[in-house]
């Protein structure tokens, strides 16, 4: 999630909440993760299992090129956190620690063992990360894109809506060109989208918090992805705050030593979307860096 908050609130959504609508055709299986159940669908064979935890107001159909291109190296899995996609809605506060207790017994209940190289992007970065802290020997490898850091609030100055549900001053968008990303998506799965997120961005500064508090992952193969293109367009502030963000962004490589960072130079924040090849060569990359410290360990 970063200040465009991931083009969730496209204005839309607005006019779509509380619409009946029939659900799309459901790819994967749900699973009950005590009362309630949760979507994730898989692809490919192989291990390390890679885990992709999306963007704030995405889900799992927003991965699928992704997904399709990446399973030729191992199993990818795709999970809608509740309220999105094919997930029913969770108890609140929807902080990052939650959601990671979430996916814990999701992966359990799907049998889906470790390791596991975990995806994040935008918000999803904040779970993958504390899901790395948490559970340390199970993690493979992890890919950050674009991700949220837990000091961009204050760093970037961003003041979260209090009541992110009501009034025009929550849309926060990126250019028109991003939310066109959303344009064919299902109606049903746009409008469950926009009421999960609010939920997400109302526990935002808790997940910033529990993420800054559990900062330590194993010393893993990592690889932050960052955008080329500003998200910030237009006078001198909007500059500052575009070198902010990659000095953030920079910082991340910090969390393990064995850590790369490239751009994806022709991509604004929606990466999985713009050159989503980027994405899948550095899965690449990292299932093979794990595969290989798993052999040198076992010899």
């Amino acid at each position: 999630m970063s200040f465009s908050i991931n083009s969730v609130f496209f204005a839309l959504a607005v006019s779509l909440s509380g619409s009946a609508f029939a659900f799309p055709p459901m790819p994967g299986e749900r699973h009950d993760v005590g009362g309630y159940k949760l979507h994730i669908h898989c692809k490919g064979e192989g291990a390390p299992t890679v885990i992709i935890d999306v963007g704030l107001g995405d889900d799992s159909t927003d991965w699928l090129p992704v997904q399709v291109a990446a399973a030729s190296t191992s199993k990818v899995c795709v999970f809608d956190r509740p309220g999105y996609g094919w997930s029913d809605f969770g108890p609140r506060p929807r902080d990052s620690s939650r959601i990671v207790s979430e996916l814990e017994v999701l992966l359990k209940n799907a049998d889906i063992p470790p390791p596991y190289v975990m995806v994040g992007h935008s918000f999803g970065g904040y779970n993958v990360r504390l899901f790395a802290a948490n559970n340390p020997d199970d993690i493979a490898g992890m890919i950050l894109v674009d991700s949220s850091h837990e000091r961009q609030h204050e760093q970037l100055e961003i003041k979260l809506p209090q009541n992110p549900g009501r009034g025009s001053n929550v849309l926060i968008l990126q250019k028109s060109s991003e939310i066109d990303y959303h344009a064919d998506k299902h109606v049903m799965l746009r409008e469950r989208a926009y009421r999960a997120s609010v939920a997400e961005i109302t526990a935002m500064h808790q997940s910033a918090t529990q993420v800054q508090q559990n900062a330590v992952i194993p010393s893993i193969p990592l690889i932050v992805i960052s955008r080329g293109r500003s998200d910030w367009m237009g006078n001198e502030a909007a500059a500052q705050r575009e070198k902010i963000w990659t000095r953030l962004q920079q910082d991340l490589t910090r969390l393990s030593p064995l850590s790369r960072h490239i751009f994806a130079h022709k991509s604004g924040h929606a990466i999985p979307q713009q050159q989503p090849e980027i994405i899948v060569d550095a899965i690449s990359q990292v299932i093979e860096l794990a595969r290989i410290r798993e052999t040198s360990a076992v010899q």
